[in-house]
């Protein structure tokens, strides 16, 4: 009997992916109305949205990271140490010096409008931030600082990729760290030490050079799913656990909304807060990573193949198309509801609108992350077969 190759994708993870960002946008769009220093706000701000993004938060962008190591493990397959570096270069420099020199500065130069009262225009504007003195204090990249990550983690797989021997060791290591109920109490514990250890001193920064708890956290979950996506045996305990996972996420989610909205709920240092956050935070990923891998596995549609390759150059674009979008309706006095409709529908349809456009025009494809058209292979006949891909 013939051995079945082994699957070079998994839908599930494409599911999750673009459901991860789908909520990035709400998320977005939230932060607009929060009490939070962010980019524009609108005239209306709501206390209870402090509660509000909890919901997501502590999960989401771990939950990216662990599918992007995920999604470069199955790249790996076909490819040398070296093919993988030259491929994720060629995948995520071109965006990132486009998206730093022109869309992260729209969204600054709103913001200086807004906040500081800067009146001489964006020609003007671009120029200062990239002059001597605006470089000084280093380059802006915003939303971008997600691409500057996923290239640096990259960069650790390929100098793992150069060790085969360590590799199979820390992926044998991993896999039985993890067996059976491990696969729901281990993690926990690793993201409550480092929440209480490494959260309080750094913070997070979003800057490379000193984002420790960060990169515990999002390096943690890159490596992790970069280590185990093809150990079924993983995959096993987390379908088995996934009822866990949601029980957990039910009874900690409000309780952390509790310790945030209370005067006292950082007592104690902070320690019961950060075991709750800890407990949420992999408690909806095991549920999500289980529910996926039971229900979506094999789910594979046209919609799931055009929002796979939409989904890099709609986030590019979405958070500046959203600034702009607030910039302009901002003081038009539109109850809270309607506003915040028309921004989800901006900013979404806008960032379609987007990926709509560049993906016809060849030559600037690789500056939106999308591949030459070249490289594109057709899709396949059989909608369950798998498909080999390489997503940020």
């Amino acid at each position: 009997m013939q051995t079945p190759a082994p699957p070079v994708r998994r839908l599930d993870l494409d599911w999750i992916r673009v459901s991860a960002f789908g909520l990035l946008i709400l998320y977005h769009v939230g932060l607009v109305y929060a009490p939070y220093d962010w980019h524009v706000h609108s005239v209306h701000t709501f206390e209870w949205m402090r509660e509000g993004v909890l919901i997501t938060n502590p999960w989401r962008l771990t939950l990216l990271f662990l599918v992007s190591g995920a999604a470069l493990r199955f790249m790996t397959l076909r490819r040398t140490a070296g093919q993988v570096a030259r491929a994720r270069a060629e995948r995520l420099i071109p965006p990132l010096i486009f998206g730093t020199l022109l869309l992260v500065p729209i969204q600054s130069w709103i913001e200086a409008m807004d906040k500081a009262g800067w009146d001489q225009g964006f020609v003007a504007w671009w120029m200062r931030e990239f002059s001597l003195s605006g470089l000084a204090n280093g380059v802006p990249v915003n939303h971008l600082w997600f691409i500057v990550y996923i290239a640096a983690y990259s960069a650790v797989v390929v100098l793992l990729m150069m060790r085969p021997q360590m590799m199979a060791r820390a992926e044998e290591g991993l896999t039985n760290l993890l067996a059976g109920p491990r696969v729901v109490w281990v993690p926990i514990v690793y993201l409550i030490v480092i929440r209480l250890t490494l959260f309080p001193l750094f913070g997070i920064t979003n800057k490379l050079s000193h984002d420790w708890y960060n990169h515990a956290l999002s390096l943690g979950a890159f490596l992790f799913g970069f280590l185990i996506v093809r150990r079924e045996s993983i995959w096993r305990d987390l379908e088995r656990y996934r009822w866990v996972g949601v029980g957990l996420a039910v009874v900690a989610l409000p309780i952390m909304m509790m310790q945030t909205a209370h005067p006292g709920g950082g007592a104690f240092w902070g320690i019961p807060r950060g075991i709750v956050f800890g407990i949420d935070q992999w408690a909806v990923i095991l549920a999500i990573l289980g529910f996926g891998s039971r229900h979506l596995r094999n789910a594979d549609s046209p919609v799931l193949r055009y929002v796979t390759d939409a989904v890099f150059p709609c986030y590019l674009a979405h958070q500046t198309i959203l600034v702009v979008a607030v910039w302009l309706i901002q003081g038009q006095g539109w109850p809270a509801t309607l506003e915040a409709s028309v921004l989800v529908v901006a900013t979404i349809g806008g960032s379609l609108l987007v990926y709509e456009i560049v993906r016809r025009i060849p030559l600037i494809r690789p500056i939106w992350g999308l591949k030459p058209l070249k490289a594109v292979k057709p899709a396949p006949t059989d909608m369950r077969a798998a498909r080999d891909g390489d997503p940020a």
